[in-house]
C-alpha cells in the first residue's frame, strides 16, 4: 500500500478524483458525443438532460441593483463567467463519500498518506474500474459507527447505501466490495441482506441512505480560496430555504454536506444536487445565493435542470440514451 501510495501523485492530475479508464463494459456503453469547440472538449448524450427536464434560469430582480436581499459574494474574488458550463466537468459512475466532520482538508487528499481517501485512491490508480470511480471527503458527521473507534462513514452513490465503521486499513475491503461492485441498472433499491451476505464484511456494516436528496457544496479552501469563501455563504442560504419550505434535514429530506474538490474552482460556488434518491446527480457552477431557492425548488423537489448553471451530471442520471431518446437530448 505504501508503494502505491508514493506513486500516486504521478497518476493523478487535475481532481483527485481522476482514474484510468481501461475499458468499457456492457453497461457503460460508450454514449455518442457531441464535439465542442470551447476547450471542453467532447460532450456525451449521456450528459445532455432531456429537453422536458430543462429549465431556464429566472433571473433575481434585485442582483442587478443595490436594492438585493442576497448577500454577496467578496467582491476580491475573481470567477470565470465566459466559458460555457456544460461539459466542464468529467462524468462518473459511482460516488464515494467519506465522512471527516470537516469543511476543509489538505490540497490534495489523495496525498493525505493514511487516510481512507488516500488508500482508495492509490487503490483506483493500480486497480482502475472501468467506469470513473469519484472519491470525495465530506462534512457529514460519522453516525452509523458503533463498534470500530474512530470509524467512518462512507456513502456509496448510485447504490444510496452507507457503510459504517470504515477505517483506512479497511481500503482494501471496500474496495473489492463495494467499488467493484456492478453499477446498479435499475431504481429498485438495493436489498442489503441479501446483497451483502456472501461476504466477510468484518466490522463494515451496510444501511441504506435515509436522505431523498442531497446538496453537495464544494468548501475546499486549502484547493482554492473561492470554493472555501463561497461554500459558507451557500450553505447558510440553502439551510434557510429548506428551513421556509419545511423539507427537513433527516429521513426522508435533504441533507447539506461541504465537499472537498470537485473541479473547476472558476466555476464556484459549485453544487452538486443528488435526487431519486442517489440516483440522479447534477453539477452545477456559478451558483450564487440567489440561486438557492430556484435550486432546491426546481431540482430538489421538481428534479429539473437549470440550464444556465448545468455543468454536468453523474453517468445516466436521466436514464440510459436510447435511439428514440437522443432527438429529446439537443446540445446547447
Amino acid at each position: 500500500m505504501s508503494s502505491l501510495l508514493r506513486s500516486l501523485s504521478s497518476f493523478i492530475s487535475g481532481s483527485e478524483s481522476a482514474t484510468p479508464t481501461t475499458e468499457t463494459p456492457p453497461s457503460i456503453a460508450k454514449p455518442n458525443k457531441v464535439k465542442k469547440d470551447d476547450g471542453h472538449g467532447e460532450v456525451s448524450i449521456d450528459q445532455i438532460p432531456p429537453k422536458e427536464l430543462l429549465i431556464n434560469e429566472e433571473n433575481c430582480e434585485g442582483c442587478s441593483g443595490e436594492e438585493c436581499e442576497h448577500q454577496r459574494y467578496p467582491s476580491y474574488l475573481e470567477f470565470d463567467t465566459e466559458s460555457p458550463l456544460l461539459g466542464s466537468m468529467s462524468p462518473y459512475g459511482r460516488h464515494i463519500m467519506i465522512s471527516t466532520a470537516q469543511c476543509d482538508w489538505p490540497a490534495r487528499i489523495e496525498e493525505d498518506y493514511g487516510t481512507l481517501a488516500a488508500n482508495l485512491q492509490a487503490l483506483l490508480v493500480s486497480n482502475p474500474m472501468p467506469w470513473r470511480t469519484f472519491v470525495t471527503n465530506t462534512s457529514l458527521v460519522p453516525n452509523h459507527s458503533s463498534t470500530v473507534r474512530c470509524g467512518l462513514d462512507v456513502v456509496i452513490l448510485p447504490d444510496n447505501i452507507i457503510v459504517g465503521d470504515v477505517t483506512p486499513d479497511d481500503a482494501q475491503l471496500l474496495y473489492d466490495v463495494f467499488i467493484k461492485m456492478p453499477l446498479p441498472t435499475s431504481d429498485a433499491p438495493i436489498d442489503i441482506e441479501t446483497t451483502f451476505k456472501q461476504y466477510d464484511l468484518g466490522d463494515l456494516t451496510v444501511h441504506p441512505n435515509p436522505y431523498d436528496s442531497m446538496i453537495l457544496i464544494c468548501s475546499h479552501r486549502k484547493r482554492d480560496k473561492r470554493c472555501g469563501v463561497t461554500a459558507p455563504i451557500l450553505n447558510r442560504e440553502f439551510d434557510h430555504v429548506l428551513r421556509e419550505l419545511d423539507i427537513h434535514d433527516g429521513e426522508g429530506g435533504c441533507a447539506v454536506f461541504m465537499v472537498s474538490h470537485v473541479g473547476g474552482h472558476k466555476f464556484a460556488g459549485n453544487v452538486i444536487c443528488y435526487v431519486n434518491k442517489g440516483r440522479s446527480g447534477i453539477w452545477y457552477g456559478r451558483v450564487k445565493t440567489c440561486h438557492c431557492r430556484e435550486i432546491v425548488e426546481e431540482t430538489i423537489i421538481n428534479k429539473k435542470v437549470i440550464k444556465e448553471l448545468y455543468r454536468g451530471s453523474m453517468s445516466h442520471s436521466f436514464g440510459e440514451p436510447t435511439a428514440n431518446s437522443k432527438c429529446n437530448r439537443i446540445q446547447w
